[in-house]
């Protein structure tokens, strides 16, 4: 059991790379599944590499501060999110 690094909850953590295709290198970050699941449905792996590579980046992105807005009032450990039409498309 951790602290999940965006939504602040303490729950189960998995490892979230900060920089994405870079693995070996990349920082690691405690992220509980669901703020994990979001922050992949909602930014390209090109975005997370370029503009939010930092936890206080993607704290401070719309998305993940509404999100873990309701997390937080939750005590869920798995949700279904939707990839947005953004990254749908940027994946093909």
């Amino acid at each position: 059991m951790g602290e999940c690094a965006i939504c602040e909850r303490a729950v189960e953590t998995t490892r979230h790379h900060l920089t994405p295709q870079n693995r070996k290198e990349s920082p690691v970050a405690p992220i509980c599944d669901p703020c994990h699941r979001q922050i992949h449905a909602v930014f390209t792996n090109h975005e997370l590499k370029h503009r939010f590579n930092t936890v206080a980046d993607l704290k401070e992105s719309e998305e993940m501060r509404k999100f873990a807005s309701w997390i937080r009032k939750t005590n869920k450990s798995h949700v279904r999110v939707d990839e947005t039409e953004h990254v749908s498309d940027w994946r093909g």
